[in-house]
Formats: structure tokens, C-alpha cells, sequence
């Protein structure tokens, strides 16, 4: 899957950020991109809460999957 980020701005003016197909920490990264880019058009932003994705959605944003104690990919037969 290809990255991607999703913002919303709320009716209360909230910032709401999704980030999809990011690996790691790789999201706090761009979040602290976009913030910057933000506060050079004179709009501050700043993180009131941060959720993290269940391990198993993040595999399947990056396109991985689940590999047996061997290293393979089970099959199914």
C-alpha cells in the first residue's frame, strides 16, 4: 500500500491526522513535517493525543504478513 494522510479539520477547529502505510515511527516524522509546514503559514498546531494502530492493521497497510517460527508464509492446503 501506498503512504498515505488523511486530515481533517473538525467544525471546532481541530486537526485530526490519519497516517496509512507508514512503518515504525515513521508518521510522528511526517506529523512533525506537516506541523512545521503549518506554523510557516502562521497556523499553530500541536498534538493533543496520538492513538496507535493494532500491529496487525500496520501489516496490513505495509502489505506484510504473518510468517510461521520458520520464517515462511503459511499456506493454506
Amino acid at each position: 500500500m501506498a503512504q498515505r494522510i488523511e486530515v481533517e479539520i473538525t467544525s471546532e477547529g481541530r486537526l485530526k491526522m490519519e497516517f496509512s502505510g507508514f512503518a515504525g515511527d515513521e508518521c510522528y516524522d511526517e506529523a512533525e513535517k506537516i506541523e512545521a509546514m503549518l506554523a510557516e503559514l502562521g497556523i499553530r498546531a500541536r498534538v493533543l493525543q496520538t492513538e496507535r494502530k493494532p500491529g496487525g492493521q500496520i501489516e496490513a497497510e505495509l502489505g506484510l504478513e504473518e510468517k510461521d517460527e520458520a520464517g515462511k508464509i503459511p499456506t493454506e492446503e
